[in-house]
């Protein structure tokens, strides 16, 4: 199994998740590099690129993999506001059926 999250996996929105090896995948997200020493020797702050999370699951386990993305995208859009809480979960669940349309379709290209 290739370990390039770049180049691999199944891509839901701004998330990806990557095989790692036979039994494992690993969840990355697309966002712009952060400023630390490690990229600016590379030369790529501020690059829009796959950023490993460290996060594993298996295949069997996908569903918390979009939970997980689909409560940091709540968090996200929920930062600095307020929002009633019928308003939130409505909003999770317009997250979670992109999220799930997107997984499916990434899953049907690779079938």
């Amino acid at each position: 199994m290739s370990k390039d999250c770049q180049t691999n996996g199944i891509v839901f929105g701004d998330w990806k998740l990557v095989p790692v090896d036979a039994r494992n995948w690993e969840l990355c997200h697309r966002h712009a590099v952060s400023d630390t020493p490690t990229a600016r020797k590379a030369g790529t702050v501020g690059n829009v690129q796959w950023n490993r999370l460290g996060r594993f699951y298996q295949f069997n386990t996908f569903d918390l993999a979009l939970q997980y993305a689909a409560d940091e995208e709540l968090k996200a859009k929920a930062h600095g506001t307020v929002m009633e809480l019928q308003d939130a979960i409505g909003e999770y669940r317009t997250i979670v059926a992109v999220l799930k349309s997107d997984v499916l379709a990434a899953v049907a290209r690779r079938g």
